[in-house]
């Protein structure tokens, strides 16, 4: 019986085709950032997962999925939360590549971790990686995503850039317009 607190789905992605999930920190919220648009309420940033499931743990349950769902397109590495926190990932990416067969390998992440060289080179391993950067503008950024650390969203871009430069794979970068917050023409000159 698969374990549907780590393995949810599939579900259908209009960008990413059948994809089943893999959630990296199944029991909370687990997020250095707390994006005001998170569906995930009720917790502080932080910058660690409390007690994340062990690697064996998490491909036992994929396992038992990929033998339910066999025409999957992708394998996505989520969290409640920030699937870059999770302390085994390059471990874990290879692992579930070892599993993957046909489907591509996906993480959803909040982009906050490219600024780390071991969270780099652990994402080189996966098909595709999808950042966050909901804006450009420092003061926005802060208000919007409000997260733990201090991130300079100036950092964060040029991180941003550097990784696109040496990974192999699909990235995507995704921008979430919040009314009143990110939506005027000076926030989108910014990201240009």
């Amino acid at each position: 019986m698969q374990d549907s607190t780590i393995v949810f789905g599939p579900i259908n992605s209009r960008r990413f085709g059948m994809s089943l999930g893999v959630d990296l920190s199944p029991k909370q919220k687990s997020c250095n950032f707390d994006c005001v648009y998170c569906e995930l309420k009720g917790a502080k940033p932080v910058e660690e997962i409390e007690n994340p499931p062990s690697i064996d743990e998490i491909i036992s349950a994929l396992k038992e999925a990929l033998k339910v769902h066999q025409n999957i397109d992708v394998i996505t590495l989520t969290a409640n939360g920030e699937p870059t926190l999770y302390p085994h990932l390059k471990e874990l990416i290879t692992k579930v590549n070892e599993l993957k067969g046909r489907a591509k390998t996906l993480i959803l992440s909040n982009g906050s971790g490219v600024r780390d060289q071991k969270i780099c080179e652990a994402l080189q391993g996966l098909d595709i990686v999808k950042f966050s950067l909901d804006s450009a503008v420092q003061s926005t950024f802060k208000k919007i995503d409000r997260n733990k650390s201090g991130i300079e969203v100036s950092e964060l871009v040029k991180a941003m850039a550097k990784f696109r430069k040496e990974f192999k794979g699909e990235l995507v970068l995704e921008i979430l317009v919040v009314a009143g917050f990110n939506d005027k023409e000076e926030e989108f000159i910014a990201l240009n």
